[in-house]
């Protein structure tokens, strides 16, 4: 073995690889990088292949960025050949750091059948970017208060870019209110089209960010180009900021909970606290409220301020709150109001779901502090309550029931030790949201089986436990608006009942409480429902009269 790898290392030595590229390169500008694979053997190499590796943030210029290995086919090289191989690259990050190129070739030599490998590496210098890119925003902003950010590119390179494309990755909560260049792609992406070397170009872009006070925010730019047909991201830049306490502050609370989960025909009470955080008393404060969401019951609206139906607006000031004629340096208040929601979803198509209610606030006041820079003192805060769903589960038994496709045979009125069969029928009705890992589950009562005969137009069937009589149904989700829009999704099972003496002149229980567990997919809480047990009395049974189920001797 000794022997072997001594001879393989000899016969790797019969190839030679030498690597040539600049001395540095830019960050996103391509360059050429050169292999010269030479045979310097006296024997004929045959089937050379040649293998390139990139580390992470390279590309094969005209290659997906996520490709880092090429293969040259180099067939034959004579004694003494040379092959010259040339590859255009691209750094895509890592300024002002090395990047590793890996490079092997294996082959064949003479006549013998095993293969030889020679590997080396080369050490790239990356330097800056070619194109840098710079975002100028204030470290600290007040919640809601339009700020200006300047973004800036110049070429730095010595040559020129074209198909450039600038896409800008904002807050959640960021609004954009207007950019010296206007977008090309929605609100965050522009088409910047060339740049010259050693050209420069700026734009302003003004917007205000919500959020809670001490929050961190990212303004990641980032600009690509083409080369070769395929887009790189070539300059990367982030700039972070943060939400400072504003002079005049506003918080809402729906029923004392920011996090609150409303509910179909509930009443919930929104508190609006504000405060002066300046050393400056602020005079004429103004809040507002407005209101925004299809299950507000406007009717029930409950409140000392100013409303304005056109657009459900709630007003308050000196007028109706004496305390905003004049607010103290440091000092707090708060105002409040209710409101119910309606008893029912308004559902009347398939995407009617995941309702929210929304409450945008704001509070401003024509006092302005030295240290602000604006024409008066603005907070705004909005807050959104989700409103949960809602599920029903109907359970209905029937003796004669043609529409199921399903035949019960036995007597009717039922027998004492006749058995007799019936159908159940599991129905059930999803309102606001759609509902996940759903089970419905019942016992059957005494002397009743469960024949195995099932029809469902869901993806599962009911299950049934002999050793228990529970039967369980379990639904992986169900959608919104399912029995609303839609017919219910349902599940039927037939049973057999076998009364006993017992049960003689009375109505025989078929079906214990049958209950509904579930989880709501819009809020993550549990949902749950349940139905009454059913006897032989058969309520939705509409070819069966009132005492007809009364089991006879």
């Amino acid at each position: 073995m000794i022997g072997y790898s001594a001879y393989q290392g000899s016969r790797s030595r019969g190839l030679g690889i030498k690597m040539s590229g600049p001395e540095k390169v830019l960050i996103g500008v391509p360059f050429e990088f050169e292999i010269d694979v030479a045979n310097v053997s006296q024997n004929v190499l045959e089937d050379v292949r040649l293998t390139v590796t990139l580390p992470a943030g390279m590309a094969f210029v005209g290659a997906p960025s996520a490709k880092n290995t090429d293969f040259r086919d180099l067939k034959t090289l004579a004694a003494g050949g040379v092959s010259q191989q040339a590859f255009k690259l691209v750094a895509l990050n890592g300024e002002n750091s090395f990047k590793r190129i890996e490079v092997s070739a294996n082959f064949l030599s003479g006549s013998l059948s095993s293969r030889f490998q020679k590997n080396d590496a080369y050490d790239l210098a990356v330097g800056g970017y070619g194109l840098t890119l710079d975002i100028a925003a204030p470290q600290k902003i007040f919640g809601g208060e339009n700020f200006d950010t300047e973004i800036s590119y110049k070429n730095v390179s010595d040559m020129d870019f074209s198909d450039l494309k600038l896409k800008i990755d904002f807050p959640p909560t960021f609004k954009l209110v207007k950019s010296t260049l206007e977008p090309d792609i929605g609100n965050n992406v522009w088409i910047l089209g060339g740049l010259r070397r050693g050209s420069e170009m700026k734009f302003k872009i003004n917007g205000n960010i919500l959020g809670p006070d001490g929050a961190f925010f990212d303004i990641k730019a980032t600009i690509e180009a083409v080369l070769l047909g395929q887009s790189y991201p070539i300059s990367v830049n982030t700039a972070t900021l943060s939400i400072a306490t504003s002079p005049l502050s506003i918080k809402m609370e729906a029923n004392g909970d920011p996090d609150y989960v409303a509910g179909p025909d509930e009443s919930i009470t929104y508190d609006i606290n504000y405060s002066n955080n300046t050393d400056v008393g602020l005079q004429n404060v103004v809040i507002k409220t407005q209101l925004i969401g299809a299950m507000y019951d406007f009717a029930t609206l409950d409140s000392d301020a100013i409303y304005r139906s056109s657009d459900n607006t709630l007003t308050w000031n000196a007028s109706n709150a004496a305390e905003l004629a004049t607010l103290s340096p440091g000092e707090s208040g708060a105002v409040r109001f209710a409101i119910r929601t309606k008893k029912t979803y308004p559902i009347s198509r398939l995407s009617d779901r995941n309702f929210v209610l929304k409450v945008a606030g704001s509070i401003e006041s024509p006092t302005v502090p030295n240290f602000v820079a604006a024409t008066k003192t603005v907070g705004l805060a909005n807050l959104e309550t989700k409103v949960g769903g809602k599920a029903d589960i109907a359970t209905k038994v029937y003796f004669r029931d043609a529409a199921s496709g399903i035949i019960n045979k036995g007597p009717f009125p039922p027998r004492v030790n006749q058995k007799t069969n019936y159908t159940i029928h599991w129905q059930i009705t999803n309102y606001g949201t759609d509902i996940k890992d759903v089970e419905v589950k019942a016992f059957l009562a005494g002397n009743v089986k469960f024949t195995g005969v099932t029809k469902t137009n869901a993806s599962s069937a009911p299950v049934y436990n002999d050793l228990t009589q529970e039967v369980v149904w379990k639904i992986n989700k169900v959608q919104a608006t399912t029995g609303v829009i839609s017919g219910p999704l349902e599940a039927t099972f037939q049973i057999e009942a076998t009364p006993s003496s017992l049960d003689a002149g009375t109505f025989m229980p078929l079906i214990q409480d049958t209950s509904l567990k579930a989880t709501d997919d819009f809020t993550g809480r549990e949902i749950s429902a349940g139905s009454f047990s059913v006897t032989t009395q058969l309520p939705d049974d509409t070819t069966i009269s009132p005492n007809q189920g009364i089991v006879r001797e």
